[in-house]
């Protein structure tokens, strides 16, 4: 049985704006991910979603 993993959503209105981190959500799928994904964070009717699984990203920190 697949076990879920966290994808973290991302989403811009318009394609020069930066993206940004609007959620995350728990699938056991990537298209799961990418429905629950469109149903909890598109009342705002982004123009680009974007679905990563959290595994995937590499985390920066800036120096302090």
């Amino acid at each position: 049985m697949n076990q879920d993993a966290y994808y973290e959503v991302f989403a811009r209105y318009e394609p020069q704006e930066p993206l940004r981190h609007i959620g995350t959500v728990r699938a056991k799928n990537p298209k799961d991910a990418e429905v629950f994904a469109y149903t909890l964070y598109d009342e705002w009717k982004w123009r680009e979603m974007f679905v990563v699984p959290r595994e995937a990203l590499v985390w920066l920190k800036r120096p302090e």
